[in-house]
């Protein structure tokens, strides 16, 4: 991908938002050498095109240090993003509404590119986190909303989503046999809700259960999760999801979801 010096703008646009893909969680603030490098480029064009969205607002420069991070404008398109997706405005009162009852995180999520990607979070006044969840996404088989969208997936899709590359180990709690993890999806099909213990992270535990939209498919799920004294799952995960699946369902309904009582 070296520079050939003239370029058309249609390349310019893929080189500027491949620049963007540059900056995570792990790096957060980048270098234009490190860019150039990353992405083999000349550090002149970089170092252009960085200018370039710096006037635009998409990265700010520290003058002091020579690192870039993302702009303001991205929080503001994310935000316009976010504002866009009718599920979170139904979901977001209903999620505090849980985190003010229990105490515990409340959280929404769908499926993207075989993960689950959050819309939306509210933390636990208890344990509130240092970072937001929301645009961050985690896997499937080893987080309760994940593990609602598997037990709700074709058969084509949950083979491909379950295939063993797709089973890394996170914890030694982390379900990685395929046949374990179906005999879960059963039984989260017959009980309306998923469990996940220490499974992603050690300490850590969450209910899930499923949001459905007016033709009763499965579009999202979401979950409670805290530190295992605080969720206490041994003694609560009979109350707590009952209160979970009524939340769930609620969200559905004002989604167009209609339950046939006999």
């Amino acid at each position: 991908m070296k520079d050939s010096g003239a370029q058309a703008p249609t390349q310019s646009v893929v080189r500027a938002l491949t620049i963007l893909s540059c900056f995570s969680d792990e790096q957060p603030e980048v270098r234009v050498s490190d860019v150039a490098k990353q992405l083999d480029l000349t550090i002149s064009n970089v170092s252009r095109l960085l200018a370039t969205m710096e006037a635009m607002g998409y990265v700010e420069k520290d003058e002091f240090s020579g690192f870039y991070r993302l702009g303001t404008k991205i929080v503001t398109l994310g935000g316009i993003a976010l504002n866009n997706y009718d599920i979170r405005k139904q979901a977001l009162p209903e999620l505090h509404a849980l985190e003010q009852q229990l105490g515990l995180g409340a959280n929404l999520a769908m499926l993207k590119e075989n993960q689950i990607f959050y819309l939306a979070h509210v933390d636990s006044h208890h344990s509130p986190r240092m970072y937001t969840l929301i645009g961050r996404s985690n896997p499937l088989h080893c987080t309760g909303i994940g593990k609602v969208l598997l037990a709700h997936m074709g058969s084509d899709q949950l083979e491909k989503a379950l295939s063993p590359d797709q089973l890394f180990a996170y914890t030694s709690k982390t379900l990685t046999s395929k046949e374990q993890l179906m005999e879960q999806l059963h039984l989260i099909r017959e009980r309306g809700y998923a469990m996940e213990d220490e499974e992603l992270a050690l300490g850590r535990a969450c209910l899930a259960a499923p949001v459905r939209n007016r033709k009763g498919d499965v579009i999202a799920g979401i979950s409670i999760s805290g530190s295992l004294s605080e969720i206490r799952l041994e003694q609560r995960e009979q109350e707590l999801s009952r209160i979970l699946i009524e939340v769930s369902d609620h969200i559905s309904m004002k989604m167009g979801y209609i339950t046939m009582t006999t």
